[in-house]
């Protein structure tokens, strides 16, 4: 059975409690489990003798990822630095023609270091033959949601709440974004360029009026939020959101029917369910429409469809 929504946000407090008290082996563990349950083509590699682990603590193989894990009691920028260039050497040197992208996994609940950016940055240019990829708390959390409640017990270690609770927990990779939207909101001017999407999108969504005007409120935004992708320090950051969104999105449809109800859903899953206000509301639908309007959530009408008023978009 998988996890009601309710349940996804409460994997969110949960997984980040998990993993403030994993570190080192037990770290690798977790990850092992976690990935072993998710992807029948994972293979998680243990180390053997004088042969360690021949540069990988594990490989995807349909998907030709190889991982490396980093999960320090105490977390070290040089430290953490050291171990993913010997990382990478090792996995380029013993494991030739294995993989084409290399994941660094780590515990850092804060993100990643800007130092392991730049350096991420620098090693895939003398790689280019390479993907390279973090994997993090957002990672875990998205990983897990996928699971079935008692698998995510089983990984966890402990039960689900049962009830229906409200839980005022944000989605943390976007929370950066809203505070930066909340700031922009008064500078915006009414002339820069603003990225709308088709007329025929909106009708074919067949959002209500209410709906509609909602999302076409915020749509001015659109321009920041790209502004803001652009300028992070992690270039795959609007891609791991959007991906996040998109599979978010796909559950919600495969559960309601009502594209209204999706939206309401999708609001909560950027700020969790308890009562907002009115400001964080608003950045959440604009964080929304601009996904909306990049097609990593909902479809594009058909070709040929007509435009129409249903909806009343």
């Amino acid at each position: 059975m998988q996890l009601s929504f309710t349940e996804r946000l409460a994997v969110r407090l949960l997984v980040r409690s998990k993993l403030s008290e994993l570190y080192e082996n037990a770290f690798e563990h977790f990850f092992h489990e976690l990935m072993c349950l998710r992807y029948v083509d994972f293979v998680n590699v243990r180390t053997a003798g004088s042969l360690g682990d021949l540069g990988s603590d594990g490989l995807r193989l349909h998907d030709r990822k190889l991982y490396a894990c980093y999960g320090p009691q105490v977390f070290d920028a040089d430290k953490v630095i050291d171990k993913f260039n010997s990382d990478v050497a090792k996995a380029v040197t013993k494991r030739k023609g294995q993989f084409e992208t290399f994941v660094f996994v780590h515990n850092d609940l804060r993100g990643i270091h800007p130092v392991l950016s730049q350096q991420i940055a620098e090693i895939a240019v003398r790689h280019a033959e390479l993907k390279f990829e973090t994997f993090g708390f957002t990672r875990f959390r998205d990983e897990l949601v996928q699971l079935t409640r008692p698998q995510v017990e089983d990984v966890l270690g402990f039960e689900l709440p049962v009830s229906d609770l409200a839980y005022k927990f944000p989605l943390e990779e976007v929370m950066p974004l809203l505070d930066y939207l909340a700031s922009m909101r008064q500078t915006v001017l009414i002339g820069d360029p603003v990225l709308l999407p088709s007329r025929d999108k909106l009708d074919f969504a067949q959002f209500t009026a209410d709906t509609s005007e909602e999302l076409r409120r915020e749509f001015y935004l659109a321009t920041e939020i790209e502004r803001y992708y652009e300028s992070g320090i992690n270039p795959n950051e609007r891609d791991e959101v959007a991906l996040a969104f998109h599979q978010e999105y796909m559950r919600l449809w495969s559960e309601h029917d009502d594209p209204d109800e999706i939206i309401y859903h999708l609001e909560q899953y950027v700020l969790g369910n308890a009562a907002s206000r009115i400001s964080a509301r608003r950045g959440a639908l604009a964080v929304i429409g601009f996904f909306f309007q990049t097609c990593d959530i909902f479809e594009n009408p058909p070709p040929g469809w007509p435009a129409s008023s249903k909806g009343g978009a």
